[in-house]
């Protein structure tokens, strides 16, 4: 009988892949945390590829994004309507604003007539 392996090895290279722990892995992703550390630094260090330390922060949960916060407004001498900024974006080409009964704004096709659009506003929010 001979000693020869009972399959050969698989040829796509990953025969010699180097694999971690979950230890090892925390630990590479919790020293990517520390102040001034960049991703490449650690992983030539780690001999790791970048897109691996970030599988793995996303793996640990060190990829979630902290929510933005809002803050409140009060605008000096304003009545306690809320302030709507109507100009602040404006109709992509083709379109026109189209003002629903309470005070919001929608884009419509030019020509398209205010009173159908404001009844298809109000009929897919009563959908819901």
């Amino acid at each position: 009988m001979t000693d020869a392996p009972i399959a050969d090895p698989p040829s796509d290279g990953r025969a010699n892949r180097r694999r971690f722990s979950n230890e090892e892995k925390l630990t590479i992703v919790t020293e990517s945390e520390l102040p001034g550390a960049t991703a490449a630094e650690i992983c030539r260090r780690h001999g790791i590829v970048t897109s691996m330390l970030f599988r793995w922060r996303v793996q640990f949960g060190f990829s979630k994004q902290v929510r933005t916060k809002l803050a409140a407004v009060k605008v000096a001498g304003a009545q306690s309507a809320p302030l709507v900024l109507n100009d602040l974006l404006q109709p992509p080409d083709g379109m026109t604003v189209i003002e629903l009964d309470d005070g919001r704004r929608v884009f419509a096709p030019i020509g398209s007539d205010p009173d159908a659009v404001r009844r298809h506003v109000i009929e897919q929010e009563t959908a819901r």
